[in-house]
């Protein structure tokens, strides 16, 4: 009869990565009062503690996509899915590059990362201006923000994004030159983050902004849009000083370009329009229309009397459709308003 003899050893189980807590909150030290001086020694002693501190952080470093408008520094902030927020409580040691469109941090929490723009960076706006396409049948409108300039031209159903001055990126290059009904053109700049197109309720966050009555301000694009084709209008630097009930903007006929006239202020309320005696560069602005300026109700019969044969002539033969395109592109910029 055999014996056998077994030895017995404990089972070694696989490898595997353990979840652990990881959660540190560190917030840099307050600069000293004014007045304050301290000392080298010092001064060493709390960047030494400070990068000791730093070591404890988690370093990202993200590279930020060309198909965005980056303007101005992000902000980095994470999701706390205990409050439901975002937050920038655990970021430190926050660093943009422009040059290389780069973003590096130190975090004390592995939440979801999110990177944060200021929606209205672009207003209010510096400048506009609308006139008839030379080379179409269309209508070009350039609008001037704080940070970039956007070129788009009307035509027919469509608006096509012509340029953009001083962008950061190469964001929106491929929408050039494609025509796009308004709404989607609306949604592509917005998701490029260069978001011309304030909400409602947006002079409450813009500082600057000149906010004018709805219903006038509606009409008032309505009938610019009818007289897009034989006019160019353009901004005025005494509308932002104007309140709620006046809108004031430049105007000139451009039906001929050998005889194109000087620009003209037009002051209009929500009973009349008319043409001031003042112009964009007297000192102090002037509310008196041209002596002997007849009542017109609003832009549209100002044109029907005040213009020449030729932009009568013009308005009555625009194509709806374009009229339309207009009028859609003006109600999503607001330029009066925030101008």
């Amino acid at each position: 009869m055999h014996k056998s003899y077994f030895s017995s050893s404990p089972v070694q189980l696989p490898k595997a990565l353990q979840p652990m807590k990881y959660q540190v909150q560190y917030r840099a030290p307050p600069p000293p009062p004014p007045g304050v001086t301290r000392t080298p020694e010092e001064i060493e002693e709390e960047i030494k503690r400070t990068e000791a501190q730093h070591q404890k952080l988690a370093l990202v470093f993200i590279e930020l996509p060309q198909e965005v408008m980056w303007t101005e520094p992000p902000v980095v902030c994470q999701w706390q899915e205990a409050r439901k927020l975002w937050t920038t409580n655990y970021v430190n040691d926050y660093k943009f590059n422009e040059d290389k469109l780069t973003v590096q941090f130190r975090t004390g929490v592995l939440w979801p990362i999110g990177i944060a723009v200021l929606k209205y960076s672009n207003m209010p706006y510096q400048g506009w201006d609308m006139k008839p396409d030379p080379y179409s049948k269309g209508v070009l409108i350039t609008v001037t923000g704080l940070c970039v300039t956007v070129t788009w031209l009307c035509l027919g159903n469509y608006v096509r994004l012509k340029f953009i001055a001083n962008s950061p990126t190469s964001a929106l290059r491929e929408h050039f030159n494609k025509p796009y009904s308004v709404k989607r053109m609306v949604q592509l700049m917005r998701e490029a983050g260069c978001d011309f197109f304030p909400e409602f309720d947006a002079h409450d966050h813009v500082e600057g902004s000149s906010h004018k009555e709805w219903v006038m301000e509606r009409h008032h694009y309505n009938a610019m849009a009818f007289l897009s084709r034989a006019y160019n209008f353009q901004w005025s630097r005494w509308n932002a000083e104007a309140d709620s009930r006046n809108m004031i903007m430049q105007m000139r006929e451009v039906v001929d370009p050998k005889r194109e006239s000087k620009l003209s202020l037009l002051h209009v309320t929500p009973q009349r329009a008319t043409i001031l005696k003042c112009n964009e560069m007297t000192p102090e602005i002037n509310y008196d229309p041209m002596v002997g300026f007849p009542f017109y109700p609003d832009l549209f019969t100002l044109n029907m009397s005040y213009g020449s044969v030729d932009a009568r002539r013009i308005t009555f033969s625009m194509k709806y459709r374009l009229v339309e395109t207009v009028y859609e592109l003006l109600q999503e910029l607001k330029v009066l308003s925030f101008s």
